[in-house]
């Protein structure tokens, strides 16, 4: 009988026991935010991605810790669980004597720190452009190259390339990534011209002389680009390389991809490229003077000087030596052109306007010789001199033939008298 009570007593006990005890050890620990937000983060540092935020007097769950008590890991009242700052909490829990939680894997990830930043296909400037990404945007870092200078990325749209690591704010260590120096193999880039004729530059601009000409229809295989993408670096079939103008080709691929190339300096000295089909070069600064050479579209000619009389004509060499003046408004000049020198031109020349349909040029002073040409209305020829009484004036073409043509046909632009009476 004494030991049935003493069996009932123990089960007794035991019963209150089972009652009591589970309270005590399945008890959740809380503790409240006691700052004004607070980031819940995926993980126990600031690497990691936000979760939610909570705020100043919201009650939380406590779950575990970090392996130094710096973070604790949270449930908030919505059920989302994430890593804190220990210190922004204020608990009667110690924190030491929470589990220690599992700590997920940090995914390296940057923020872009500069407005717009291109996406190359390998780790430097002279690979090609795959994309860009703008400040503020995050990607995944997937590696580095052996100097750390660069870094390999996934955008959010999935594409992959290299960025320079100056212009992102990683959430690690640069040199904590996989080293992966390789990079993708370079997009070959062709272009169709698509024009009659096409002028290849030493450099990339009109300012840079022609070295060459490249016919419609040509393919080219391109080589560079300029920094603005307007002009791309070309070579030749004969190894030859240039420039040329990037709208006059049909592209197999955007010229983003190309390398950046760089420059050559654009000489100093003053020349001009011609443009359109052909351009006298004349003995003077007008269309009065005699014609001593044709220059045509895409030509170059070194810029001797310019008119004081009239800016618009340049005295001019060009590569054969010969010299002489031609109208600068059909070309384009490297230099203004009032920063030339002004050069002396020959005398200016006496000229008249024909103002009938059409007027007999002639022999001799008179209607008594044979007419030698037919000049027409609005044509300007250069007065050599006259008769006696000026009612004739020897005149001169610009074919260079020289004739008599009277007076009272033709509108002068110098007094009569001051041309010399010939013979």
């Amino acid at each position: 009988m004494h030991k049935q009570k003493i069996v009932a007593l123990l089960l007794l006990l035991m019963l209150v026991g089972t009652a009591v005890f589970p309270a005590t050890l399945y008890a959740q620990e809380t503790a409240v935010v006691n700052t004004g937000a607070l980031n819940v983060r995926s993980g126990p540092g600031v690497s990691y991605n936000v979760v939610t935020v909570i705020y100043q007097g919201q009650a939380v769950t406590l779950l575990g810790r970090n392996s130094n008590n710096s973070w604790v890991k949270v449930q908030t009242a919505g059920g989302q669980q994430g890593w804190v700052n220990a210190l922004l909490l204020t608990t009667n829990t110690v924190i030491s004597n929470l589990p220690i939680a599992d700590t997920p894997t940090l995914t390296p990830t940057a923020v872009i720190t500069t407005g717009a930043l291109n996406v190359r296909q390998g780790p430097g400037v002279q690979y090609g452009v795959v994309t860009a990404v703008s400040q503020g945007q995050s990607i995944t870092l997937l590696g580095r190259n052996s100097n750390n200078s660069w870094v390999k990325v996934q955008t959010a749209g999935g594409q992959q390339g290299w960025i320079n690591a100056m212009y992102m704010q990683a959430n690690v260590a640069v040199n904590t990534l996989p080293l992966l120096d390789t990079a993708s193999a370079p997009i070959t880039v062709t272009g169709l011209v698509n024009t009659s004729a096409l002028n290849v530059r030493s450099g990339p601009d009109v300012a840079y002389p022609s070295v060459a000409v490249v016919n419609g229809g040509t393919q080219l295989n391109l080589i560079g680009r300029s920094s603005s993408n307007v002009w791309v670096k070309v070579s030749l079939a004969d190894g030859q390389q240039g420039w040329v103008n990037a709208s006059l080709l049909i592209l197999s691929a955007d010229i983003s991809y190309l390398p950046e190339a760089s420059a050559p300096a654009l000489t100093t000295s003053p020349q001009a490229v011609i443009n359109g089909g052909a351009l006298n070069v004349r003995s003077g600064p007008g269309v009065g003077y005699n014609v001593v050479a044709t220059v045509y579209g895409g030509q170059v000619v070194n810029l001797l000087g310019r008119s004081s009389g009239n800016s618009a004509w340049v005295k001019v060499s060009l590569s054969s030596g010969t010299q002489g003046w031609l109208n600068i408004t059909f070309t384009q000049p490297n230099v203004t052109v009032n920063d030339l020198p002004v050069v002396d031109g020959p005398p200016a020349l006496a000229t008249a306007e024909v103002i009938v349909a059409a007027a007999n040029v002639r022999s001799g002073p008179s209607l008594d010789y044979a007419s030698t040409a037919v000049i027409y209305q609005a044509q300007v020829v250069n007065l050599l001199g006259r008769n006696g009484d000026g009612s004739w004036v020897k005149v001169q073409l610009a074919s260079g033939q020289q004739g008599w043509v009277n007076t009272s046909l033709l509108k002068l632009f110098t007094g009569i008298n001051s041309l010399s009476v010939v013979q």
